[in-house]
């Protein structure tokens, strides 16, 4: 079962296959199909009903005809199996390949109707199938080259320089006519099956890599945090949520002397403050709250339906949690980790969100100024807040 899986992974990520492996992958459909279609050749001429079914002459040079495509085939795939070592993104083995799959198919398709159920299957599928994993003028020359030959074959059909349909005896009875709608599904099916099961398989890898790709372009890659674009566009949301009814508030943090962190102890240990700093934000706010990596070592807070009260205890605990942090470096040493907070409110006289975070910068700039590790308060409407003012308020 875990092979399987490994396997179904393969294939899924096929977009990523080099040239050559993508061209084997035509010879692994190509050469079963001419082995399924050896079989029912076989199956019929010792029918003992054959003579009204098939015209057995015809299915012999069919039958020569097929062997003669696997041992075609067998040796392209030796090929491919060598290039794909030493040379493996070699385009014009893709091209080689599909020209034997389409020539060999529409060649096929003659004994028994260039025009049936099918030819159809393939012809509808094989080229959306061809654009999704090879090169796309790959595709189109293998197209062309089919369309050209298939067009030749019927026009030489209809002109009577070739019969249609040689194989076929048409059907006189509800018998034959029957068994020529269960061989035509019998041809159509494995092309039918594997393309459906390939596109799934593709798609569904096409679907988790374009929604890996979007939280990528969403996060931070250091510390799985909101990036700054990202945390941008969750405050600008947020504010248009609030706006005239209910309060949004800002917290921009820096951490401490970081740059001292990283001059001292490195570049690692760096990281793993920030790390850990990233950790305890995310453990702290609440289920509603938004925390992004702002910068470097700063980092933005989106606080909806939150007076300057509650902004303040949540800033706070913030605050605590970070000193208390223990973070070694490379030689098993503590840390020192500490941060400082500027804090804001949303005011209706802000003309966006960019008003707000800049004026919980400033507060930040203060809190630096008095000392470090604390939380600074700056609104819009009164100015600088005292930080003991939220404190006392709360005894």
């Amino acid at each position: 079962m875990k092979q399987l899986t490994v396997w179904r992974k393969r294939i899924a990520a096929a977009l990523e296959w080099s040239a050559v492996d993508k061209g084997l992958i035509l010879m692994a459909v190509a050469i079963p199909l001419y082995l399924q279609y050896l079989c029912w050749s076989l199956y019929v001429i010792n029918r003992p009903d054959r003579d009204l079914l098939v015209h057995v002459d015809v299915i012999r040079r069919v039958m020569e005809v097929e062997l003669l495509l696997i041992a075609v085939g067998l040796m392209i795939s030796g090929a491919g199996l060598f290039l794909r070592k030493r040379r493996p993104n070699f385009l014009p083995f893709q091209h080689a390949t599909l020209q034997y799959y389409s020539l060999s198919l529409v060649l096929m398709s003659y004994s028994i109707g260039t025009l049936s159920f099918p030819v159809g299957i393939v012809l509808l599928g094989a080229p959306i199938f061809g654009f999704i994993l090879l090169d796309r003028w790959a595709v189109w020359s293998a197209v062309l080259s089919s369309v050209v030959l298939l067009f030749t074959l019927n026009y030489a059909a209809v002109a009577g320089y070739i019969p249609y349909a040689p194989s076929k005896v048409t059907p006189a009875s509800a018998h034959a006519f029957s068994f020529w709608m269960l061989s035509e599904v019998f041809f159509a099916a494995p092309f039918l099956i594997l393309i459906t099961f390939m596109a799934d398989q593709m798609l569904t890898w096409w679907r988790a890599r374009e929604d890996h790709i979007r939280v990528l372009s969403r996060s931070d890659g250091l510390t799985g945090l909101a990036n700054r674009r990202h945390i941008f566009s969750e405050a600008n949301a947020a504010a248009s949520a609030s706006r005239d009814s209910s309060p949004l508030a800002c917290v921009l943090l820096d951490l401490d002397h970081f740059k001292r962190v990283n001059d001292s102890h490195g570049h690692a240990t760096g990281d793993r403050v920030l790390k850990a700093t990233a950790e305890c934000l995310t453990a702290m706010v609440r289920a509603g709250d938004s925390v992004g990596r702002y910068g470097g070592e700063e980092f933005l807070i989106i606080l909806p339906n939150t007076d300057a009260t509650e902004a303040h205890a949540i800033a706070e605990r913030c605050r605590a949690a970070i000193k208390a942090l223990i973070v070694v470096n490379d030689q098993g040493e503590p840390v020192a980790i500490s941060a400082s907070f500027g804090l804001t409110l949303l005011s209706s006289s802000d003309g966006s969100m960019d008003a707000a975070i800049a004026r919980a910068d400033e507060a930040l700039y203060q809190a630096k100024g008095n000392g470090r590790n604390r939380v600074e308060i700056l609104l819009a409407s009164s100015g600088t807040v005292p930080s003991d003012a939220f404190s006392k308020n709360r005894r």
